[in-house]
């Protein structure tokens, strides 16, 4: 592809699989700048051809790197711990208990492609996700309900896991 093509990020968004409504947030995170080729609130939004081929590859090589979340038919409950991706580039995290994690965290990725599996507690117990809260809060900033920011990931998963190992209860990820 010659420089001075472009590719509309709605495009962008449909070679990769990617949802059209996300996706610039999703290059912005990268540290492309999409642009218009006119002005206007409606109007496309696109990256030069050499900067879509490199955000692709960057993409596939995330991809590569994630943790496979696999569907089994078991369904399993538990409080999991995320990371996402905030419009900023500042990493947050979203600690959450669901009957049926993997299709929790499958929904998701519809939203945000691009969150990434911390840990995974396995309980069948509601309420072990306050007591994960109430410990993320003595780490982090709470940003919302159930998103925090914190200094030092590592220090806050460790304290996490530590919680509820103290409770018997292990991590099925990592």
């Amino acid at each position: 592809m010659s420089d001075n093509k472009f590719i509309s990020l709605k495009q962008l968004a449909d070679e990769i699989g990617f949802n059209a409504s996300s996706i610039k947030k999703t290059v912005v995170r990268r540290g492309f700048t999409p642009f218009q080729l006119e002005e206007g609130s409606n109007k496309p939004f696109y990256l030069k051809s050499k900067d879509a081929d490199i955000f692709k590859q960057k993409i596939i090589d995330e991809n590569k790197n994630r943790i496979k979340v696999k569907k089994t038919h078991t369904i399993i409950s538990g409080v999991y711990f995320v990371s996402v991706p905030s419009f900023k580039g500042v990493d947050r995290f979203k600690i959450g208990w669901s009957n049926d994690v993997y299709e929790r965290l499958s929904t998701y990725r519809t939203i945000i492609p691009d969150l990434k599996i911390i840990a995974i507690w396995q309980t069948s117990y509601s309420w072990c996700e306050k007591a994960a809260l109430k410990c993320a809060e003595q780490l982090g900033k709470r940003v919302h309900q159930e998103l925090f920011e914190f200094r030092n990931t590592e220090i806050a998963y460790a304290e996490l896991d530590s919680l509820f190992m103290k409770m018997g209860i292990k991590t099925l990820i990592p």
